[in-house]
């Protein structure tokens, strides 16, 4: 009966890892954007949106030739498309009544090392009543995607695909949430959508329940399971530890490396992880790979907070708040796979079905990734 369970858990398993392979190849990146507000008009608050152009490349197709390269021509020509889907996806309430947006063209802005489309607009406002904004940029498609609203003499918003949220000079509260709160959330959601950074832990994991000794040099079941839950534990916190640090550092700009050197060198993380499962050159001190590789990761975490013009003492408010959801969120997954894993440790085909061909599948994801990110391709999806 065992072995049929096994069986079992081993099949669903490998079909995890299979479908997590699919998801990435038709996910969206987890994307941030900036939305500023100054309702210090109530009748015409100002807004100032900016969206990453993958992301408007995303929803409207704006590489025309087909080329993999998105230049701000073919951004500039589909402006009316791009302001009509702002007013689209952005809606402004004052009390009951609808405000009517109007924009300006977009113009070509930098944030950190992507480019954006900076929206400046206005809202005309006809009635007096609390301000309210609902946001609805990739509501339904991509949950992972998340907006920086920021509000004068208010603490910064983390909102959501399809939240409404009520603006401070609206002197109402919000149940969605905000500042801490809202760091946090999006901490989470950022390491459950950062498909990357989960398959990397997932690439660890699967050999911390095996042992390689060297007179057989062949992988086998930890005999204990506290050995094994030791053994990850140490993997993880080495990894929270590393990332942590240079998610502060890039954070408050002591250290910046651009991203088009960070996200290749996060595949290339994962890709060596997964080749050293294959063909095992460390198979001790898996902790001390994962803090080398975990500094490496904790610059692509950085990408949420660290173009953000916030104070000091809010920009530490904010890192806390999305390490800790950061920290929740991974905590979450490892404890999901170490049940699964140590459930499986023992199972004649482990090594083989498991361990070989999970890494594999990881091996040539990373491999396409690090391709899409050095040459600005699309294999995978966006």
């Amino acid at each position: 009966m065992r072995g049929h369970v096994r069986k079992a858990l081993s099949g669903a398993l490998v079909a995890g890892v299979l479908a997590l392979s699919a998801l990435t190849a038709g996910a969206h990146a987890t994307s941030t954007a900036y939305l500023e507000v100054d309702a210090s008009q109530p009748a015409a608050p100002a807004l100032h949106w900016r969206i990453a152009l993958r992301d408007l490349d995303a929803l409207l197709d704006l590489d025309a030739n087909g080329d993999g390269q998105l230049v701000w021509s073919e951004v500039a020509d589909r402006a009316p498309e791009i302001t009509a889907l702002a007013t689209a996806k952005l809606v402004v309430n004052s009390g009951a009544a609808k405000c009517v947006l109007r924009w300006d063209p977009p113009r070509y802005v930098r944030v950190g090392d992507a480019g954006y489309a900076h929206l400046d607009g206005a809202a005309a406002c006809t009635s007096r009543g609390p301000l309210a904004v609902e946001y609805r940029l990739f509501e339904g498609i991509d949950p992972s995607h998340r907006v920086l609203l920021t509000e004068r003499g208010a603490a910064p918003h983390i909102v959501e695909p399809g939240a409404a949220i009520a603006l401070a000079a609206a002197e109402s509260s919000s149940e969605k949430p905000s500042g801490f709160s809202g760091f946090l959330s999006s901490g989470i959601a950022h390491i459950a959508g950062g498909y990357d950074h989960v398959l990397f832990l997932l690439c660890l994991l699967l050999p911390a329940v095996l042992q390689r000794p060297v007179a057989s040099r062949r992988w086998v079941a930890r005999d204990d399971v506290t050995g094994a839950l030791m053994a990850v534990i140490w993997i993880a916190t080495a990894f929270t530890v590393a990332h942590s640090l240079t998610l502060g550092l890039a954070t408050f700009g002591v250290i910046h490396i651009p991203a088009r050197v960070i996200e290749p060198s996060i595949a290339l993380t994962i890709l060596a992880t997964a080749i050293n499962n294959l063909w095992p050159v460390v198979t001790r001190r898996l902790a001390a790979v994962a803090f080398a590789f975990g500094l490496i990761h904790g610059f692509g975490f950085a990408e949420v907070l660290a173009p953000l013009a916030l104070p000091r003492n809010e920009l530490a408010l904010a890192l806390l708040g999305f390490n800790l959801g950061v920290e929740v969120g991974q905590l979450a997954i490892v404890a999901g796979a170490f049940f699964v894993l140590a459930t499986l440790r023992r199972w004649s085909g482990y090594p083989r079905w498991i361990l070989g061909v999970g890494s594999a599948l990881i091996a040539i994801v990373a491999t396409l990734w690090f391709i899409e990110r050095v040459f600005s391709v699309r294999i995978l999806g966006f």
